[in-house]
């Protein structure tokens, strides 16, 4: 069982109430997920902690910027356990944080959790973290999320409809953060469609549905991995 890392009050004020590695997906690098209290934030925790406050960050409403600052929190404490000395993650086009080359990541996060993946293979990673959507919500967005084919596939689960929708839209999201670096442009969640669930070892295979770029074209598969974490899923997805 891993040991919470309780984060200095005197460092964080209380905004970063304890880091945890996560162990839970089959990934040969780093997941590191921080808990934070939204409530105890305040703008010179950008300076406190060193972390650039970007112009577009910096007029955001409080929640944006506390879920922010979280991530790139904990991108930072992955970063320094991999070594770097430079730990200033930029925000890219379209708001895609742009790691260091030699070190892929990945960041999600919602309410009072961040999550950050990172690996040192030219890999580029995908990492997604949702609650489980409610059954009212999942009813009103799943044919955005998947079409008929994957609705019989994930009804042979015997997973609940609101769990397998939150997958869904998971380990999509997490397809979505792996692929932009090198399409460069936004898709759909239809755009990529689930063909094959592991649920043993659960593991998806994504397969596109369309060309995206002459590096990610329509029937190229991509596998994913899943698993329950805290009030719902967490999924990643190297490609």
């Amino acid at each position: 069982m891993q040991t919470k890392q309780k984060t200095p009050s005197n460092n964080t004020l209380g905004f970063i109430t304890g880091t945890l590695p996560i162990n839970a997906l089959t990934f040969s690098g780093l997941i590191l997920e921080c808990e934070f209290s939204q409530d105890k934030y305040q703008d010179s925790l950008f300076t406190t902690l060193a972390i650039h406050l970007p112009d577009e960050i910096a007029k955001a409403h409080k929640k944006r910027k506390a879920e922010f600052l979280a991530g790139r929190y904990c991108a930072q404490l992955a970063l320094q356990q991999f070594g770097h000395i430079e730990t200033h993650v930029p925000i890219g086009p379209n708001r895609s944080p742009q790691w260091p080359t030699d070190t892929p990541g990945s960041i999600t996060h919602t309410h009072n959790l961040a999550i950050c993946a990172l690996n040192n293979k030219p890999k580029a990673i995908g990492i997604d973290y949702e609650p489980i959507i409610s059954t009212e919500t999942a009813r009103e967005i799943k044919g955005l999320i998947i079409n008929q084919a994957e609705e019989t596939s994930l009804i042979q689960t015997d997973l609940p409809f609101e769990l397998w929708l939150t997958i869904a839209f998971s380990i999509k999201e997490s397809l979505f953060k792996a692929l932009y670096p090198t399409v460069k442009q936004h898709f759909d969640f239809l755009d990529a469609e689930i063909q094959n669930i592991d649920c043993k070892n659960q593991i998806m295979t994504l397969t596109l549905n369309r060309d995206l770029c002459p590096e990610a074209r329509k029937g190229q598969q991509f596998f994913g991995t899943y698993n329950s974490h805290r009030e719902g899923f967490i999924t990643l997805l190297e490609c």
